[in-house]
């Protein structure tokens, strides 16, 4: 455990001594200051925006920096002769990205709460379940590609189906926090377990399921490739 808290202080470190995570920092409160600025959006839109369509790529390319610094640089070919289970490093790249994106997203979350309310913040836990799912699918496209632009490739891709495949999806589709029907799920305004809304709850366990499913390839792309 000190060892993970000590690998984790050193990946805070380079995060934000670099220029890739400055401009990732940046880019959601852009977004913000142009809703706030010039726009006349609800709610449901700006968390739409901000948390469905925005921090979903965002999302992808922390988890590409992350394992970049292994993957890219070959040091995780040395990493591996150490005693450390092949399972246990690739979780730990991934809680690293989790931590970094919703430290940094609950920030962001802060002032866009004080302007549109408690809806975005609970619109940003609503969309855990498609951040969990695109970023087990970038891990996942890493390990088979052997390469972080494998992940980052599998995470563009994803991304590209959040935000046109809609039609194509249907239920199953990731931008809910437009439709008025979700909006009032989210807020608590209709039954959480009430029959309209378990369409909803099957979406969010899909992402769930998805998410773990990549996950599990991933560790057993992983444990595959090294015991090779």
């Amino acid at each position: 455990m000190k060892g993970c808290l000590i690998r984790l202080q050193l990946f805070l470190k380079l995060w934000f001594t670099s220029i890739y995570s400055l401009m990732s920092i940046l880019l959601i409160p852009i977004v913000g200051l142009i809703i706030f600025n010039y726009g006349s959006y609800t709610v449901d839109d700006v968390s739409s925006l901000v948390y469905e369509k925005t921090a979903t790529i965002w999302f992808v390319f922390i988890i590409q920096w992350c394992f970049s610094i292994d993957l890219d640089s070959k040091f995780y070919n040395q990493l591996i002769t150490y005693p450390i289970a092949k399972w246990k490093f690739l979780l730990e790249r991934a809680l690293f990205s989790a931590i970094l994106f919703f430290g940094l997203t609950s920030i962001v979350t802060f002032p866009l709460g004080f302007i549109f309310g408690k809806f975005m913040w609970q619109g940003f836990v609503f969309t855990v379940p498609v951040n969990l799912a695109i970023g087990a699918f970038v891990i996942f496209g890493t390990m088979i590609g052997k390469h972080s632009l494998g992940g980052i490739i599998a995470g563009i891709f994803f991304w590209m189906m959040i935000l046109f495949g809609g039609p194509l999806l249907r239920d199953l589709n990731a931008i809910l926090l437009i439709y008025g029907s979700v909006e009032s799920f989210v807020s608590g305004d209709s039954g959480f377990l009430a029959g309209e809304n378990r369409w909803i709850l099957l979406n969010r366990l899909f992402y769930i399921g998805l998410g773990v499913l990549c996950m599990v390839g991933a560790v057993f792309k992983t444990n595959r490739k090294t015991e090779g």
